[in-house]
């Protein structure tokens, strides 16, 4: 289920059956926006969106020639802007889990950081870096222009609908080693998965996303230690191989 705070921060335009364009805008608090290197932290950002083009340009959710840019604008805000053609609506889907996920730090990790500093909460708060969503981010507005008549969009879901998610220690794909994934392939993969690309916020995960490994196991592909929104990894399979795509099995 998608966290409530979540849906709290999102301004959602209307969004065409044949996206062209879209555009997320992340603001921040006024007080987070002049304790960050905007600049920069668009930087960063950009280099996550590069693993999306990667997999993108293998054809990842039926995209074709998708591009980013990523840029601060103005003092308090973050906007990315994909175009493809077509853009699916699963890959501005994608693009959000991204954007929240860069801005979603664990509240632990701040606590864990003034332990280490005995408590001097003031050196603490000077060096943090992560960011608080329900209190730092101000909202996340998306818009989208392309061909035909707004269609109804669930933003936060892949197919327009929550769905499962596979918890598994082992999953197999039969009859899939041929299609194992190259090692840039393979990379993206487990960085768009790090990045939380394929679960949808606020899911818990068993496994830590990004560690999962894909090997071969005699004529099968083998993946271990996976959570993922079982969606993204038949988008995910798809563009690895010819369809149809196997179920994949857990053993």
């Amino acid at each position: 289920m998608t966290v409530q705070k979540y849906i709290a921060k999102l301004t959602l335009g209307p969004v065409p059956q044949n996206p062209r364009r879209a555009r997320l805008t992340l603001r921040y608090s006024a007080e987070k926006a002049v304790k960050l290197d905007l600049a920069g932290d668009a930087e960063t950002l950009a280099d996550s969106f590069a693993h999306l083009c990667h997999l993108a340009g293998r054809g990842f959710l039926g995209t074709r020639g998708l591009k980013v840019a990523v840029a601060a604008v103005g003092p308090d805000r973050i906007e990315v802007l994909l175009q493809a053609d077509p853009l699916p609506r699963d890959l501005i889907v994608v693009a959000l889990r991204l954007l929240i996920a860069a801005n979603d730090n664990d509240p632990g990790d701040f606590q864990q950081l003034l332990d280490a500093l005995d408590g001097d909460r003031e050196a603490a708060l000077a060096i943090y870096a992560g960011t608080d969503f329900e209190t730092e981010v101000a909202g996340i507005e998306i818009t989208a222009e392309g061909e035909g008549p707004a269609a109804p969009f669930d933003p936060f879901h892949l197919g327009g609908a929550p769905g499962p998610v596979w918890q598994a220690e082992r999953l197999v794909i039969p009859g899939w080693v041929a299609w194992m994934p190259d090692a840039e392939t393979e990379d993206a993969i487990l960085m768009l998965s790090a990045l939380r690309g394929f679960l949808p916020p606020g899911t818990p995960a068993e496994h830590e996303p990004g560690d999962e490994e894909y090997f071969p196991a005699g004529g099968d592909l083998a993946i271990t230690s996976i959570s993922i929104e079982a969606a993204a990894l038949r988008a995910i399979l798809a563009c690895l191989g010819p369809a149809p795509v196997p179920e994949p099995l857990e053993a």
